[in-house]
């Protein structure tokens, strides 16, 4: 194996994606919007438990609410993709944007706080920014050798 190969991962990875305003989109299809333009889940993809998972995170959210694993599973009982692996694959995916935190009796929407914050402190501050500021780097180093 080269060893380039492993010079060009990624450090780390963010997608986004802009869609319409959200106006008159709820319920489920705007989880699924949200999920969509911070790249959590893929246009087209027919897999869409995460859409589900975060579904049932936000409205035990209202009512102050912790889930663990097996009552995911019992919620979407019957769905594709519902099984304890990958319900726990997914919850890592959204504790990764720090959207879910875990707890040790199970899972949250982080601090049962709002969205909004968590994109405006986390994802732009320590994702968003030093990614762009890396892409102009070498956007300047181009600019110098050529």
């Amino acid at each position: 194996m080269s060893k380039k190969a492993l010079k060009d991962l990624p450090l780390q990875e963010i997608t986004l994606r802009k869609y319409e305003a959200p106006h008159g989109v709820d319920g489920r299809e705007l989880v699924k919007k949200f999920l969509l333009s911070v790249g959590l889940l893929n246009p087209g993809e027919s897999r869409d438990i995460i859409v589900d998972i975060t579904h049932s995170l936000l409205l035990a959210k209202k009512e102050k609410k912790i889930l663990d694993v097996p009552e995911f599973i019992e919620a979407l009982k019957g769905k594709p993709g519902a099984s304890a692996p990958n319900v726990r694959r997914q919850l890592r995916r959204l504790r990764e944007l720090k959207l879910v935190e875990k707890l040790p009796e199970g899972y949250r929407i982080t601090e049962f706080g709002a969205i909004k914050p968590v994109m405006e402190s986390y994802v732009k501050e320590f994702l968003l920014h030093p990614t762009l500021e890396r892409v102009k780097e070498y956007a300047d180093k181009l600019d110098s050798a050529y």
